[in-house]
């Protein structure tokens, strides 16, 4: 059976990939330190400047999944409102 890959908490990666940007690590001393690939860390690090750069270029796609979490939310209730309708008719019919 193949070894399991461990997942990184996002705090764990922030503050990675902050000590490494901040200069108070190198990658390679991060790697070590927190036994992680240094590929890994870079791949971190990209991503973390790539949504740093797509936030201040004005993407709002934290607002924009915070509107289709709500919207997800009300479907899911409006949904569960008409099963429990159809289930109650179904019942009146005797059916």
């Amino acid at each position: 059976m193949g070894k399991q890959r461990k997942t990184w908490a996002t705090d764990t990666k922030e503050q990675i990939v902050l000590a490494v940007l901040g200069g108070q690590l190198s990658v390679a001393e991060a790697a070590r330190q927190h036994g992680v690939n240094e590929s890994l860390i870079h791949t971190w690090k990209a991503q973390f400047l790539e949504a740093g750069r797509a936030r201040l270029a004005g993407d709002r796609q934290g607002d924009r999944q915070t509107e289709l979490e709500r919207e997800n939310e009300r479907l899911k209730v409006l949904v569960g409102e008409k099963e429990l309708a159809l289930q109650i008719a179904k019942k009146v019919r005797g059916l």
